[in-house]
């Protein structure tokens, strides 16, 4: 099917175009009917896998390379001040 408004081809099934929010004709027969209407505006396959990954990991991972930084730069400091240029 294609969007009346924009032209561009959209999911049979879909109720609103996901490019330019324009109700389909699918729309008046969903409302009429009193269903929900579910707009889904991400449609790629690798939008709904990520989304489906909990928060929780990305944090842990973010943690863990927080600490991995703070560590690396604290060694290099104490590296730095072992082997830096004493002009005293």
């Amino acid at each position: 099917m294609f969007c009346e408004k924009c032209g561009k081809e959209i999911n049979d099934e879909a109720v609103v175009c996901p490019f330019c929010g324009c109700a389909t004709s699918k729309f008046n027969s969903k409302v009429q009917k009193d269903q929900p209407i579910v707009v889904n505006n991400n449609n790629n396959a690798s939008a709904a896998a990520s989304a489906s990954a909990s928060g929780k990991i990305r944090r842990h991972y973010s943690i863990l390379f927080d600490i991995f930084m703070i560590l690396i730069t604290g060694g290099l400091w104490i590296i730095w001040m072992i082997i830096r240029p004493k002009y005293y």
